[in-house]
C-alpha cells in the first residue's frame, strides 16, 4: 500500500481526532472544523467516538493498517476511503456476494441522487445555484430545501463524517427527518435540538453530522440560521466589500446527547453573496500540501461580485484547479446572490 495513501488516511484521522478533542476540551474553533462552543458536558460518550480513531492510528503507526484479517493481504484502498475501519479484503467475498454488493451500490447511488432537490426555490430578488460532486458512487454530503414558518424558505447543507453506504444512509435519514419536522418548528434552534435527539440514537461511535440550517424571509431579507458544527458559510457584504463568517452556534449533530443550539439572524442586502460549502472545498490540497482554505474562498469571492451564481461556481472550480489542488472528498456548494 502506497505511503502517500497511508499518510492521507493518517492525516484525515488526526484531523478528526483533533476536531473532537477541541470541542471536548474547550469548545474553541480550530482551522479545520468548528464543532461548537459548549463546555462542561459529560465526556464518556464522546471519548468512545475517539477510541475507533485511536485504534486506526495505532495500526498505521505499527504498519498493520489496511491488512486483511483473513489472509494478511491488503484491503482495497477504495474501500478504506469509504470506511477506514474495513478489515476484510474483497478476495474473501464470494462471486455472488460481490455481484450483490455491486448491485446494492448502484441502487444506493441512484436512490441518493433522487433524494436531492430537482429544482431550486424561486425567491423574488434572489439568484441561486448549486453544485454537488460526490467523491465516490455514494457520498455523505447533503443539501436540501424545505418549508419553514410563514413565508420563509428553509434550506440546509450538511456533511456526514465518512463516505459510502453508511454515510449515504444517514444522509437519507436526515433528508426524511428534515422534510417531516421542518414545517413543524417555528424556531431553528428547537429543530436543531430535535434532530440531535433523533440522530444520537442512529449515529454510531465514529460518525457525526455537521449541519447548517437556515430560514430566509424574502420580504425582510432576513436570514435566520443555526450552525451545528459546519464549516462557516461566507457572507460577502457588497457595500462594505467585507466578509463575515457564520460560525457554529452549537456542536455537530451526534456529538453531545444534550446539545443546545443558538439561532442567529443577519440581514442580506442588494449585491450580497452567501456561500455555503462542505469541507471538500477548503481542505483541497495541492502538491505542496497547501490547502485552498478559507482564504482561497474569501479571495475568490472578493473579485467575483459581478457574475451570475452559475458562473461564480464554475469560476470557483477553475480557481481550485489553478491552485493545483486535488479534491479528495465529497464537494457541495450552494450560493445565493441578492438582487
Amino acid at each position: 500500500m502506497e505511503k502517500s495513501f497511508l499518510k492521507t488516511i493518517r492525516r484525515s484521522l488526526l484531523r478528526h481526532r483533533a476536531n473532537l478533542f477541541t470541542w471536548l476540551e474547550n469548545g474553541k474553533s480550530n482551522r479545520y472544523l468548528q464543532l461548537g462552543e459548549e463546555k462542561g458536558v459529560p465526556r464518556t460518550h464522546d471519548l468512545q467516538i475517539v477510541s475507533e480513531i485511536d485504534t486506526a492510528i495505532a495500526k498505521l503507526d505499527q504498519g498493520t493498517y489496511g491488512k486483511c484479517e483473513m489472509c494478511s493481504g491488503e484491503v482495497e484502498e477504495e474501500r478504506l476511503i469509504l470506511d477506514f475501519t474495513t478489515c476484510i479484503c474483497l478476495d474473501h467475498y464470494s462471486e455472488a456476494q460481490k455481484r450483490e454488493l455491486e448491485r446494492d451500490l448502484e441502487l444506493a447511488a441512484q436512490v441518493q441522487q433522487h433524494l436531492l432537490p430537482g429544482s431550486l426555490p424561486a425567491l423574488e430578488g434572489v439568484q441561486m445555484a448549486v453544485l454537488a460532486r460526490p467523491f465516490g458512487a455514494i457520498g455523505g454530503d447533503y443539501y436540501d430545501f424545505f418549508r419553514y414558518k410563514d413565508q420563509c424558505q428553509g434550506f440546509a447543507i450538511a456533511d456526514v463524517m465518512g463516505k459510502g453506504v453508511p454515510a449515504g444512509m444517514l444522509m437519507a435519514n436526515l433528508q426524511a427527518a428534515l422534510r417531516i419536522m421542518g414545517p413543524d418548528f417555528d424556531e431553528l434552534a428547537k429543530l436543531g435540538i430535535r434532530l440531535n435527539e433523533l440522530f444520537r440514537y442512529n449515529l454510531k461511535q465514529i460518525r457525526f453530522i455537521t449541519l447548517f440550517l437556515a430560514g430566509f424571509d424574502p420580504e425582510s431579507r432576513t436570514l435566520h440560521y443555526v450552525n451545528a458544527g459546519h464549516h462557516p458559510p461566507l457572507l460577502w457584504n457588497a457595500e462594505q466589500a467585507s466578509e463575515q463568517w457564520l460560525k457554529p452556534t452549537g456542536p455537530a449533530i451526534g456529538l453531545n446527547p444534550n446539545a443546545k443550539y443558538r439561532s442567529e439572524s443577519i440581514s442580506l442586502n442588494s449585491g450580497d453573496w452567501l456561500i455555503l460549502y462542505t469541507d471538500g472545498l477548503v481542505e483541497a490540497r495541492n502538491e505542496n500540501q497547501q490547502e485552498f482554505g478559507f482564504e482561497g474562498l474569501r479571495r475568490y469571492a472578493s473579485i467575483q461580485t459581478a457574475v451570475s451564481p452559475e458562473l461564480f461556481l464554475n469560476g470557483l472550480m477553475n480557481e481550485v484547479e489553478s491552485f493545483g489542488a486535488h479534491i479528495n472528498d465529497d464537494l457541495t456548494l450552494m450560493v445565493m446572490k441578492m438582487g
